[in-house]
């Protein structure tokens, strides 16, 4: 049985003031998530477009507060990690610095720190900087696991890249978290995998990306083992799914995974850009053991704000629970095949 790819079309109808108030209806449709079965709307904007968001002023006023992050500060201003688990109080790969968070969000809550530049554009975010914040996060999560298997039995990675994605601070960092329980989302998409190898015998993410390969529109591309797809449930703007073929956890990514990885995402990163996008949130979402019924998978969504002081989170998705985009996936797909052509 294939994965489903449920959409539905809803009419809304009022009297436009724009067209002498005749009656008008309007379209959105209704999305699926193929594996989570959650709901995404597709709203109709159509032409929707973002303005150029010049961060100068917000980078400037950071460094003139201090930031913890920068060199000759980050020794003083971070904490160390107990020397039972960390021996130094930190971990170093490359250019990237995992430090503790000072306000933990798990049992193991690792800041990592990507480098020594304070700002750095999507316009132009090195691939090694990416090379070095990924390796220095398993790493981390490595060490937590092999501490308190138990107490760090979910590892996750997360990236908010700048404040319109929560990044409350403008140096590059990423989190790399391990608990005892996985989050909301993390949970779902495990419980739904073996739900669906169970039912099914197959692996959803291996069914997803045969199928989404198979008809054309959102599959992007491969790189090695990596599948990049436009999603076809977005739960935001420019939303792509990453799948890790033939892995399922992060201890089984080779060095050339995470290069190409890396260098796919500093291309993304560049799409980001010619968008307006000002920020994203990155999640990686691995299994905790190895597994048949899971793949690695990824997923990353471009935040901004509406008309330049909305947020674009609101009760919809935060209390509702729905998502919504502004974009069918098909465009955004065909917009970024483009841009990598170019």
């Amino acid at each position: 049985m294939p994965l489903e790819f449920l959409r539905e079309i809803r009419q809304s109808f009022f009297q436009d003031p724009r067209n002498g108030f005749q009656e008008t209806d309007v379209q959105t449709e209704i999305r699926h998530d193929p594996i989570t079965g959650e709901l995404t709307r597709l709203f109709p904007f159509r032409r929707f477009r973002l303005n150029h968001h010049d961060w100068a002023s917000v980078v400037k006023a950071s460094q003139e507060k201090g930031c913890p992050f920068c060199p000759g500060i980050i020794e003083k201003a971070t904490p160390l990690f107990p020397e039972s688990l960390i021996p130094g109080g930190r971990i170093r790969s490359g250019q990237a610095l995992v430090v503790p968070n000072i306000s933990p969000y798990a049992p193991y809550s690792g800041v990592v720190v990507m480098g020594p530049e304070h700002y750095l554009p999507l316009s132009d975010f090195p691939v090694e900087r990416i090379v070095d914040g990924l390796n220095a996060s398993i790493e981390f999560l490595c060490r937590a696991r092999e501490h308190n298997p138990s107490n760090a039995h979910f590892p996750a990675i997360g990236w908010n890249y700048m404040p319109y994605a929560g990044g409350s601070i403008i140096h590059p960092h990423m989190q790399a978290l391990a608990g005892p329980e996985a989050s909301n989302r993390h949970g779902l998409l495990l419980t739904r995998s073996q739900t669906y190898h169970t039912e099914t015998g197959h692996n959803p993410w291996q069914d997803l990306v045969t199928q989404e390969r198979g008809a054309g529109e959102r599959h992007l591309w491969q790189t090695g083992g990596i599948h990049w797809l436009s999603s076809f449930a977005s739960r935001g703007y420019a939303d792509l799914t990453v799948v890790f073929d033939g892995k399922s956890t992060l201890n089984e990514l080779t060095a050339v995974d995470i290069q190409h990885f890396a260098q796919d995402l500093h291309h993304v990163l560049r799409f980001y850009d010619s968008l307006n996008l000002p920020s994203f949130n990155l999640a990686i979402y691995p299994a905790p053991e190895p597994s048949l019924d899971y793949t690695l998978n990824a997923r990353i969504v471009g935040r901004f704000t509406v008309f330049d002081w909305t947020s674009d989170i609101n009760t919809l998705q935060l209390l509702f629970g729905d998502f919504y985009t502004l974009t069918r996936p098909e465009d955004m797909a065909a917009a970024l095949r483009s841009f990598i052509a170019s």
